[in-house]
């Protein structure tokens, strides 16, 4: 870079770059400015602004045009000019909005091509020999390849395997960690366990060098260490600097992703992780169901069939609504959730809708670390081991390739709550459609009601993690959410404020008599943004409604259904069904148990 006599960077922060550059312009964010792209197929679509700029930034459209013949010219010109090129655009009026409507400008994809390969067997490459260590470098699972380190949100969101915040660690299997020594240790602090002491390392690859924190993943091949991408940055802001290790420091540009030949040195030192998957736990009872689609298909009824019920009146406990209809106290909306662990992948885009709706804030890694994230659903990862009160677990082979399922933890809505009974001013009660609520300026931060819970989805505010006075922080929050303050407890409220929403608007329609919230009508955030569609929200007094035939199913069940705390949100068990060919496969790595904790 000394070569050169001026250096422009367009950039919307001040980064690692910024600091060897002449001039530094400030980009604009891709949702306040006009821009186009094409699809694989060639379709031309137009990038439309959002909102209006907050600050005097400037597109990487409008920099090129600088130094163009034509300076002045905006993206929005530009874009419409080139249009009128493309099928229908003699009249660009119409063209233009009609393609603003359709998303895409009809007809401009471009003519398939024929082609085929000229590249036979005999002139590939011959196989390299695989070396004793290979190393891979892989964008992190939250902030990518470092492009998000800034951005608490991400930075506190649990990874959605290894379930570590606020840093990255070089992955290995239990097999090679047992061959290098590396070990980490579970930490009792505050009575939670969320800091783990883990080995450090010394990565020497490429002709260079970088010390990084070890964490062992079952399922991860042997001889195999994966480098997150994303971390060690030194400019990357108040939230993203100087956070865990920088794997680029060892990446050539002739080994972009995989490397070999390395060399892992295990230090003396240990190194602090926030891991989220000892927090909360709920030991020693079934907690994930799961099955096979052949198991399912024998026993419909696996996912209820552990449960430790009552030994008095089993009727009451199953169908209590049915068989006792005076019990339902709820006779109008019946609010409850469905949440169908087949389709969880553990992606966590439930958790961060939750965290932007309704406004929860960022507590930072030493508060992780003593349990005390305020995220309002977590997403608990489980390994099927197959493992017996007897066996080892360094002697089971299932961790070489361990099934692994994914639960979301929100708030269960219970109808006979065990937090109301113990808060002594009131601040958690009972709506008339059965939602568990909560009085936020009653609350005196006893406690009482997270330490009742056996669910553990009640958050406390410890400090004062909120910000009343950075403008941005303010555009970033929703308005109809209440801000909480330090000392004040809070959960999930179903998204209580767009259930008002939408009966506010119901209430306005038919001539101002109203009209019955249909089904999907309301939708809460987690819902919203789940891409598999595993959870489903609705009322359960409505026979038709989605959420009502979901909880109907043989495979429903609840969360410790035997303390009878009757909670709205329920569970359909997992049913996996594997390829034939692997059946054998997984045979040899161990049946699986009834209850399976948290690794």
């Amino acid at each position: 870079m000394k070569k050169v006599g001026t250096i422009v960077q367009l950039s919307s922060h001040y980064n690692e770059t910024s600091e060897h550059v002449q001039w530094q312009i400030p980009e604009a964010h891709f949702l306040e400015t006009w821009g186009d792209a094409r699809a694989f197929d060639g379709t031309y679509s137009v990038i439309q602004p959002l909102i209006a700029p907050l600050y005097r930034a400037h597109s990487a459209f409008e920099v090129l045009a600088a130094f163009s013949d034509k300076p002045g010219v905006t993206a929005l010109d530009t874009i419409r000019e080139r249009m009128k090129s493309m099928p229908g655009g003699a009249d660009g009026e119409k063209l233009w909005r009609k393609s603003l409507n359709d998303g895409l400008v009809a007809g401009s994809a471009f003519s398939p091509l024929a082609v085929s390969a000229k590249m036979s067997l005999a002139s590939l490459p011959a196989a390299k020999t695989t070396p004793e260590m290979e190393f891979l470098f892989r964008p992190d699972p939250t902030i990518y390849d470092g492009r998000f380190a800034n951005n608490g949100w991400l930075q506190e969101l649990a990874k959605p395997v290894t379930k570590i915040a606020w840093d990255n660690a070089a992955l290995m299997s239990p097999a090679t960690a047992e061959k290098l020594g590396v070990t980490h240790t579970i930490m009792s602090r505050g009575g939670e366990h969320g800091q783990v002491r883990s080995a450090v390392v010394d990565i020497e690859l490429s002709n260079s060098k970088v010390t990084a924190a070890a964490w062992v993943l079952p399922g991860q091949a042997d001889g195999v260490v994966v480098l997150p991408l994303g971390y060690g940055r030194k400019i990357a802001g108040y939230t993203g600097s100087n956070k865990g290790f920088n794997a680029y420091v060892v990446r050539t540009s002739d080994a972009l992703w995989s490397a070999g030949g390395g060399k892992i040195t295990v230090t003396s030192e240990d190194y602090p992780l926030a891991c989220t998957q000892y927090h909360h736990n709920v030991e020693g009872r079934k907690i994930l169901s799961t099955a096979t689609l052949e198991e399912y298909k024998k026993n419909p009824d696996f996912a209820r069939e552990h449960e430790e019920l009552p030994a008095q009146d089993m009727s009451l406990y199953k169908d209590y609504n049915k068989d006792y209809p005076q019990l339902n106290f709820y006779q109008g909306y019946k609010w409850a959730m469905a949440i169908d662990t087949t389709k969880c992948n553990g992606c966590n885009a439930c958790v961060v809708a939750c965290q932007s709706e309704n406004n929860i804030p960022v507590v930072g890694k030493d508060q992780v670390m003593r349990g005390r994230e305020m995220h309002w659903i977590r997403i608990d990862r489980y390994y099927e081991t197959g493992l017996t009160e007897e066996d080892k677990p360094e002697e089971n082979p299932a961790l070489e390739n361990p099934k692994t399922f994914f639960q979301p933890v929100p708030c269960q809505q219970c109808e006979n709550a065990p937090c109301e009974q113990v808060c002594p001013v009131g601040a958690t009660v009972h709506s008339s459609e059965g939602l568990n609520d909560m009085v936020y300026n009653r609350c005196i931060g006893t406690r009482y009601c997270s330490n009742n819970c056996p669910y553990k989805v009640r958050r406390f505010n410890f400090l004062r993690f909120q910000d009343w006075e950075t403008p941005s922080l303010k555009l970033m929050r929703n308005p109809e959410v209440t801000i909480r303050s330090r000392g004040v407890m809070e959960k999930c409220t179903y998204c209580v404020q767009r259930i008002n929403n939408v009966r506010i608007n119901s209430e306005k329609e038919n001539d101002g008599k109203g009209r019955t919230i249909r089904d999907g009508e309301i939708v809460t955030a987690c819902e919203q943004a789940c891409p598999s569609e595993a959870i489903v929200f609705g009322n359960a007094n409505d026979p038709n409604s989605r959420v009502a035939k979901l909880r109907a199913q043989e495979r429903n069940y609840t969360l410790l259904g035997e303390l009878n705390a009757r909670p709205r949100t329920t569970y359909l068990g997992a049913v996996r069904n594997p390829h034939p060919d692997l059946a054998g496969a997984e045979a040899a790595v161990g049946k699986p148990l009834g209850k399976k904790e948290p690794a």
